[in-house]
């Protein structure tokens, strides 16, 4: 079927498309993904149960820490709106095998991920265009739910049981998502299931680079980590002393 696509991108998109279609279910509910028709803005797969819609990203190969996106005004407003898609990060090798497939909960696509590309030059056929790159390698493992790992599916009950436990993101607009999803990163950088409060200042540098603006960072660490300890994602121990509630996961 490939065989006729001389383009590699073309051959990546119906390669990739045709296997989500085939093999994956939602990672939210389990049920099936339809593709969408052609030209759905950022939306290539609906679930026929819950309706949460997923984009699909694939490539030859690993994903690092930075994915190409589309148009950076469109990608912010989408964010701001609570209107974005959840996305799909789908890795095969040189003959076409799914190697690894993880999904974003659009949750954890905040702003501050979002970085800008040059705008095109006026030589350009679209001079002016301004598009991303999605840095994900600031986001902490929660945000990537591992739906095939080497080759393998990984068991409905653990995709499932990881989806949930971010939920409750979605209860939050845009603008507060962001210091959340940055604590909950720096919290998992720590690496140990007991951790304290002097442990996450150490890390205070970090969110200062995220949000240069702010003047009481470590304020709003402490106020994060309320949230999430409110949430049951962390509990209070003793003062300044912390616990994850469902330990570390492998990074």
């Amino acid at each position: 079927m490939l065989a006729q696509y001389k383009s590699g991108a073309q051959r990546a998109r119906v390669f990739s498309e045709s296997w989500v279609e085939a093999n994956l279910n939602c990672p939210k509910c389990n049920h099936r993904l339809s593709r969408t028709r052609n030209n759905t803005m950022a939306r290539d797969f609906t679930c026929e149960s819950c309706r949460a819609g997923f984009e699909l990203k694939s490539k030859k190969g690993l994903f690092g820490a930075i994915v190409p996106d589309g148009a950076y005004d469109s990608m912010v407003s989408s964010i701001r709106s609570d209107q974005r898609p959840h996305l799909l990060l789908l890795n095969y090798t040189q003959d076409y095998r799914v190697q690894s497939v993880a999904a974003v909960p659009r949750q954890f696509l905040v702003e501050e991920i979002v970085i800008p590309r040059r705008p095109l030059g006026a030589h350009c056929r679209r001079a002016g265009w301004r598009g991303c790159n999605l840095n994900i390698g600031m986001l902490p493992p929660d945000g990537r739910v591992c739906c095939v790992t080497d080759f393998k599916a990984e068991p409905t009950e653990r995709v499932r049981a990881a989806w949930t436990r971010s939920e409750f993101l979605d209860e939050y607009r845009s603008s507060q998502r962001g210091w959340i999803t940055l604590t909950m990163s720096l919290v998992r950088r720590i690496g140990t299931e007991t951790f304290s409060l002097r442990d996450v200042y150490a890390l205070e540098s970090e969110a200062q680079l995220a949000f240069p603006d702010n003047l009481h960072v470590r304020e709003k660490l402490r106020q994060q980590l309320q949230v999430l300890r409110d949430k049951g994602w962390l509990e209070f121990l003793s003062r300044g002393t912390y616990r994850l509630t469902h330990g570390v996961p492998p990074q």
